[in-house]
């Protein structure tokens, strides 16, 4: 019992914060700030999530060479996506690169 309120309440301190600023304030309108600010916010956890592995692959320190597959195949993809807006292709481009440089540096 002392666990199914646990997991209830855990539940219901995740489900609030997010539930309730959507109820509250959804007939405001959002400051064109805000509005744009906020369209940066996926391109920066992408970039949070993908960068520091791309830099360390082993997580221990930094490998900046042209011998690093992880470093190689980010660069190759950030190009891409600067000429093709089309997400599919750029992440085929990128594994594509990730993977031969990968084989060819063995």
């Amino acid at each position: 019992m002392t666990m199914a309120l646990l997991i209830l309440g855990m539940g219901l301190c995740s489900f609030l914060p997010r539930y309730l600023p959507l109820v509250l304030l959804a007939d405001r309108e959002m400051p064109p700030l805000a509005k744009s600010l906020l369209g940066y916010t996926p391109p920066a956890v992408l970039a949070a999530l993908v960068v520091p592995e791309m830099l360390m692959p082993g997580g221990h320190a930094i490998h900046l060479s042209m011998s690093n597959p992880y470093l190689i195949g980010g660069g190759v993809t950030f190009v891409a996506g600067l000429f093709s807006k089309k997400f599919l292709l750029v992440t085929a481009i990128g594994i594509t690169a990730f993977y031969l440089s990968r084989w060819l540096l063995g």
